[in-house]
C-alpha cells in the first residue's frame, strides 16, 4: 500500500482528540475562546453561527456539519451575528443539568468541542503544520463522513447512556479529527502553508513519501526532484515555500524526530543512529543536538523524567475540559 503520510505524522506526535463538551447557544450572543497554545476542534452539530479569527477579512458562516480546527495561535470568536464579533469577551460558561455549556437563551446553535493532546516534545511539529484555522464545510464532497460522525457523537451523548459510550465517544472524536484533516488535505487550499497542505500537493507528496518510507537513505536533491516530476531548482523553491525549510533540512528534522522516538522506546544511541542511516555515532550526535537542542545521550538518560511531560499535568487536564 502507498505511504500514509498523515497517519505517519499523527502517530509520531501521538495526537489524540478528546471531547471537551457540548456548547449550546441561543438568542443574541457572542464569545471569545482564548484556549491558546493548544490544537482545538469545534464541530457544528446543529444550527449555525459566525466565526472569526485575527487575520480573516470578515466573519464566516459556521453551519451544521462544518468543522473547525485551530492551532492555538489566535483566539476563536463565535457569534450569532457578524456585528457582535467586535464585542466578544472570554466570559465564564455555565453548565446546565445535562453538563452542557450554555450561553444566551434557547438552543439555536449546538457545537461539540474537543482538545487535541500532543506529545509535548512534538508540539511544534504538529502545530507548525497547521494554519491558524481549518474550516471544512460539511457541504463539501470530501466531508461527507463528518455529518455521520457528528450524528453518532450526539447520539452517544443523549440519555440513556449506552454501554461503552465513553470509549465510543473517544474513538469518534479521534476519527472526526483525522477525517477533518483528510478533507482539508484533499481540498488543499493554495493560500495555506505548512506540511499539512503539502501532503495534498501532487508534486511534493511523492517526494515526502520517499523520505518517510526510507529515512536512512542518503537522498539527493535531484532524486527527490525526480520523484516530484520537477526540475531540481523548481522543486527546491516549491518545497521551501510550502514546508518552510529546504528538502534536505526537512529530511534531517524528520530523521531526528524518528531517532528521538527510538531513544524513548529504549534504543541505544548507536541503534538510533543506525536506524536513520548514520554510520558515525558522533555525526549523529552532532546533528541530533543541533536539531533538538539536546544531546542524544542526555535524551536517552532523561527518558523516565521527560515522560512525565509527554501529557498535560492535572491542572492542564482540568483546563482542557473547558471549551
Amino acid at each position: 500500500m502507498a505511504m500514509d503520510l498523515l497517519s505517519d505524522l499523527l502517530d509520531l506526535v501521538r495526537a489524540r482528540c478528546t471531547l471537551a463538551g457540548r456548547f449550546v447557544a441561543g438568542g443574541s450572543w457572542v464569545r471569545r475562546f482564548d484556549q491558546l497554545d493548544a490544537v482545538k476542534l469545534c464541530a457544528a452539530a446543529g444550527g449555525a453561527c459566525w466565526f472569526f479569527m485575527e487575520g480573516m477579512a470578515a466573519p464566516a458562516r459556521f453551519e451544521r456539519g462544518d468543522v473547525l480546527v485551530t492551532n492555538g495561535s489566535a483566539s476563536l470568536i463565535l457569534a450569532s451575528e457578524p456585528r457582535l464579533v467586535e464585542h466578544a469577551r472570554a466570559t465564564p460558561l455555565a453548565r446546565d443539568d445535562n453538563g452542557d455549556y450554555r450561553i444566551g437563551h434557547g438552543a439555536d446553535f449546538m457545537m461539540l468541542g474537543g482538545m487535541v493532546r500532543i506529545d509535548a516534545r512534538h508540539q511544534r511539529l504538529l502545530r507548525g503544520g497547521l494554519p491558524p484555522v481549518i474550516h471544512v464545510s460539511g457541504a463539501r464532497r470530501e466531508a461527507a463522513s463528518l455529518a455521520w460522525l457528528l450524528e453518532q457523537m450526539v447520539l452517544e451523548m443523549t440519555p440513556p447512556a449506552r454501554p461503552g459510550w465513553s470509549g465510543v465517544l473517544t474513538e469518534l472524536a479521534q476519527l472526526l479529527f483525522v477525517q477533518t484533516l483528510r478533507a482539508y488535505v484533499m481540498q488543499s487550499p493554495d493560500s495555506d502553508g505548512g506540511w499539512l497542505r503539502a501532503l495534498g500537493d501532487r508534486r511534493l507528496a511523492p517526494a515526502i513519501a520517499c523520505m518517510h518510507a526510507d529515512p536512512g537513505r542518503a537522498w539527493r536533491l535531484d532524486e527527490l526532484a525526480q520523484q516530484a516530476g520537477m526540475s531540481r531548482t523548481s522543486f527546491a523553491v516549491h518545497f521551501r515555500e510550502a514546508m518552510g525549510v529546504p528538502p534536505l533540512a526537512y529530511l534531517t528534522h524528520w530523521r531526528m524526530h524518528l531517532a528521538e522516538r527510538a531513544l524513548r522506546a529504549g534504543a541505544s544511541v548507536a541503534q538510533a543512529a543506525e536506524a536513520i542511516g548514520y554510520t558515525s555515532e558522533s555525526a549523529f550526535s552532532h546533528a541530533f543536538k543541533r536539531t533538538t537542542g539536546i544531546a542524544p545521550g542526555r535524551c536517552r538518560r532523561a527518558i523516565d523524567e521527560e515522560s512525565l511531560l509527554s501529557w498535560p499535568d492535572m491542572a492542564e487536564s482540568e483546563a482542557a475540559t473547558e471549551l
